[in-house]
């Protein structure tokens, strides 16, 4: 899990999910992390989105991260609009 690592006083490290430190960022997930949720290959997520079932957004590095709210969207059932 990504977020902010923060030392408390007493020593201790605590990490603030991402999502919750910046509430005005979109969480994204990496094909692992969606495939998963699917309980599926990475792979079977990239076609996903090669297809359109799912859309991804590029990194600078041209890796594809996904939408954790089109993703539960998706698991739930629902039509993604986005895709």
């Amino acid at each position: 899990m990504r977020g902010i690592k923060t030392i408390e006083s007493d020593g201790t490290a605590v990490i603030t999910p991402m999502a919750a430190a910046r509430p005005d960022i979109e969480a994204l997930l990496t094909p692992a992390e969606v495939a998963t949720m699917f309980r599926v290959d990475p792979k079977t997520v990239t076609r996903w989105a090669k297809a359109g079932r799912l859309s991804s957004i590029r990194t600078l590095g041209g890796h594809r991260r996904y939408k954790e709210a089109e993703v539960r969207a998706l698991l739930r059932g629902e039509q993604v609009a986005g895709a």
